[in-house]
């Protein structure tokens, strides 16, 4: 097993800050590169007086003005999916649909990829981050993992699945109801492609697999660490794709094939704990993606991975938090430190 190395790199910007009476101001700037996809996320302390106009608070009214408007047209309320959603062919699901409890997956009317599935997050037309409740996020799971089985039975080349989230417009929601989305594709997508392959090189030089690695190194260091949840392994990432990034794994399992309860169960608590935790640093929305090696899982070197972040909050004329320096030049802005992040998180695991 190896260890695995965090590199930073500091960098010192000097100019004649007005805000100081033009006094000479040096502002530190660190640079995290990622170990293993050579992404950078930067830290600069000073940003923090920028937080507010960076990220300004949910407007608590708006949103429920939103939900309240958008509550009527909504497809997915009182029952309207029964007759507003598509079902699929029974060459993959014979039932057309697959329902537990009042979790509902169904297919896209406007699909990415050759698979691509809906799951309705319960009868609520909107829920606050500090109620998406872990058994809801398992039912979910359950049923996304059942659409992954029957898509490979049915089409074996098949082998690329994620399963990923928008909550709210910020977030890149066109439906404001709670909802997954799922992706199966012969092609992996680009980010699940270089996690892939860089994982792959990983094994092939040290013999060990990265996130293995990554969890005994970031347990054994504990700035980051979060816990062990039921098969799943919890921890914010030290260069952050995104705002307040956290990171689970599933040490037993490399593909989707290989979840079983404890897989499922681990996911959703940790999910469920770290929305809640979001919730009260005054967070609205979130993104995020699980991915899996492909199937049927004949790579020795990936473990499933979820990818959980912030996005903008809601608010009138709410500003990007995705512009140049990520699109393009692929870099992020880190606003909390991650260790700063788990130690808010730790508490709830």
């Amino acid at each position: 097993m190896g260890e695995i190395g965090f590199e930073r790199r500091q960098q010192t910007a000097r100019f004649h800050n007005p805000l100081k009476g033009g006094e000479v101001d040096e502002q530190e700037i660190e640079v995290r590169v990622d170990p293993l996809m050579r992404h950078q996320s930067i830290f600069n302390a000073a940003l923090s007086d920028k937080t507010s106009i960076l990220f300004p608070p949910t407007d608590k009214e708006y949103l429920e003005q939103r939900a309240e408007e958008t509550k009527p047209q909504c497809f997915l309320c009182d029952g309207k999916w029964r007759q507003m959603t598509p079902h699929y062919p029974q060459t993959i699901l014979p039932e057309g649909r697959l329902v537990k409890n009042d979790v509902v997956l169904f297919p896209n009317l406007f699909p990415l990829a050759a698979h691509h599935a809906v799951v309705m997050l319960g009868d609520e037309h909107f829920r606050p981050l500090n109620e998406f409740p872990a058994s809801m996020i398992a039912d979910a799971l359950s049923v996304s993992l059942q659409f992954i089985q029957r898509c490979y039975r049915a089409d074996p080349g098949a082998v690329h699945f994620t399963i990923n989230a928008n909550y709210l417009f910020p977030a890149g929601s066109s439906v404001l109801h709670p909802h997954l989305q799922i992706l199966g594709s012969p092609f992996a997508g680009t980010h699940e492609r270089t996690l892939l392959e860089n994982s792959r090189r990983y094994f092939e030089e040290q013999g060990s697999c990265y996130w293995l690695d990554l969890a005994a190194t970031e347990k054994r260091m504990q700035d980051r660490w979060l816990g062990e949840l039921q098969g799943t392994c919890w921890f914010t990432a030290y260069a952050p794709l995104g705002v307040n990034e956290v990171n689970a794994i599933t040490p037993d399992a490399r593909t989707f094939l290989d979840w079983g309860d404890a897989e499922i169960n681990g996911m959703a608590q940790g999910m469920a704990k770290t929305l809640d935790t979001y919730f009260h640093l005054d967070f609205s929305t979130f993104n995020f993606s699980c991915y899996s090696a492909p199937l049927p899982g004949e790579n020795p070197g990936f473990r499933c991975l979820l990818r959980l972040i912030n996005r903008q909050n809601v608010a009138p004329h709410y500003r990007a938090d995705d512009y140049y320096f990520q699109k393009l030049l692929g870099n992020e802005i880190i606003i909390h430190t991650p260790e700063h992040l788990a130690s808010v998180l730790r508490k709830q695991f």
